[in-house]
């Protein structure tokens, strides 16, 4: 295998575990009444020399990266209306049981 060869084949690599490394997040994420929001892990390949063949790969992961900080983004904003719900309901079932007239039935 040639220089070139093995660059190319470290690039696929380094891009094919920078996937693997985000799919666990978005799956866990996914079920329903799951409520641990994953915070995305920033791209290593951004804190250290890449070699130009790994560049394509790395800017994949930054644009993954970017991504994922959406979805958790959102996932935190549904956890937090999932919270406040939650609160709520809590709220009005201790109120209702210190006095009958506050419950809604």
């Amino acid at each position: 295998m040639r220089l070139s060869e093995m660059s190319i084949c470290g690039a696929a690599l380094a891009t094919a575990a920078a996937f693997l490394t985000f799919v666990q997040p978005l799956a866990a994420q996914a079920i329903r009444g799951f409520t641990y929001c994953a915070p995305p892990s920033r791209p290593a390949c951004i804190e250290r020399s890449v070699a130009a063949l790994a560049m394509a790969a790395c800017d994949e992961e930054v644009q993954l990266f970017t991504k994922m900080v959406f979805r958790y983004r959102e996932c935190l904003e549904r956890e937090t209306e999932r919270a406040v719900r939650e609160a709520n309901d809590a709220i009005e079932t201790w109120r209702c049981r210190l006095d009958e007239t506050k419950c809604r039935n």
